[in-house]
């Protein structure tokens, strides 16, 4: 099991990111990605620790999110699935745990950040005074990770990756409380907060509905099977 660069799982994002009709600094839409790619996702509580759930089963696809992660966070779990689900070599039921990442869970992190943070993109978003002096303003960090759709520290840490900060400087950037500060400069905290319970993508439901009105399962398990999926939040749409 090869541990991939930082540079290396770059450019492995940016040929995923081809490959599904996105330019190469462009913000993703997590939800519309994976119905594009028919991913089944469901967004569920799991442990404080449990950050999501893969498997796949030729092309059939399957992710369970934690509802109760944070929504940058939430992102970032889905692209790191994405990495298991299309990349990794060994395709066994996976769960994203938090600690210390090593081999394939070391690759599925610097994937999801490069797939969810191009180097473009982030460049794009940066005056050529901080990249010159190396110190990217409060203001440009809460913008870039408000544009991406990532936790504060996702987005210091590539910052950190790619060179554009130091090591004194993340630190300073980590020891803000993130959600105070973004209301203050405008922004929207639902980045920083737990969301998306019940709601479920992909079709599930419209092949449980199928078996049922051919006759191959009951009433009462097709309404027990939606009951167990969707629950009373019913689907995203």
């Amino acid at each position: 099991m090869k541990t991939i660069s930082v540079s290396e799982a770059g450019t492995l994002a940016e040929k995923f990111r081809y490959h599904v009709g996105l330019s190469q600094s462009e913000p993703i839409n997590a939800k519309m990605l994976i119905r594009k790619l028919n991913i089944t996702l469901v967004y569920r509580p799991l442990s404080e620790n449990s950050f999501g759930i893969s498997c796949r089963s030729g092309e059939k696809r399957f992710m369970l999110i934690n509802s109760k992660s944070t929504r940058g966070r939430q992102h970032f779990t889905i692209a790191h699935e994405l990495y298991h689900l299309f990349f990794d070599e060994s395709p066994v039921p996976h769960m994203c745990c938090g600690g210390p990442a090593t081999g394939e869970e070391k690759n599925a992190n610097r994937f999801a950040s490069a797939l969810l943070m191009p180097r473009e993109g982030i460049l794009s978003g940066i005056s050529r005074d901080e990249i010159a002096a190396h110190d990217v303003k409060i203001a440009t960090v809460l913008r870039l990770e408000q544009l991406f759709g990532v936790s504060h520290s996702t987005l210091l840490i590539r910052l950190k990756d790619v060179g554009l900060i130091s090591l004194t400087r993340y630190d300073e950037l980590d020891s803000i409380p993130v959600k105070e500060t973004a209301r203050e400069w405008g922004y929207d905290s639902a980045l920083y907060e737990s969301g998306n319970e019940g709601v479920v993508i992909g079709d599930f439901g419209e092949k449980a509905r199928g078996l049922f009105e051919s006759g191959k399962i009951s009433e009462g398990h097709y309404h027990e099977l939606m009951n167990i999926l969707y629950g009373s939040a019913g689907e995203d749409n």
